[in-house]
């Protein structure tokens, strides 16, 4: 990989010289919503214009620790809060601790 120093900062290239570093992606904020320690269920629905898709971020509240487990899934215009086993770490879950999920916008 090439490494290169652009006046706007850093640029990566594969084998092929393709760029393949993109910085920072700009995204547009649909909504947020609370989500309490412990909290295993509830669901927020947005409305996604064409030629977009949701996506989601958790963002913590909290410095507390916990073993409780959530999931949070996105199909179409939902974010479905679920409950998860205290030993789940796979993909799609997340500590269920005090926090935000905050939905966004990315050209799909």
């Amino acid at each position: 990989m090439a490494l290169g120093i652009q006046a706007w900062g850093v640029q990566t290239w594969d084998a092929n010289s393709n760029p393949n570093n993109y910085g920072l992606v700009p995204i547009s904020v649909l909504g947020f919503f609370s989500v309490a320690a412990g909290q295993q269920s509830g669901a927020a629905s947005y409305v996604v214009p064409a030629g977009f898709r949701m996506e989601f971020m958790q963002v913590t509240a909290s410095d507390s620790y916990t073993t409780a487990r959530r999931t949070i899934t996105v199909s179409g215009g939902t974010i479905t809060v679920g409950a998860a086993a205290d030993n789940n770490f796979g993909a799609g879950t997340y500590p269920a601790i005090n926090g935000f999920v905050i939905a966004y916008l990315r050209a799909a």
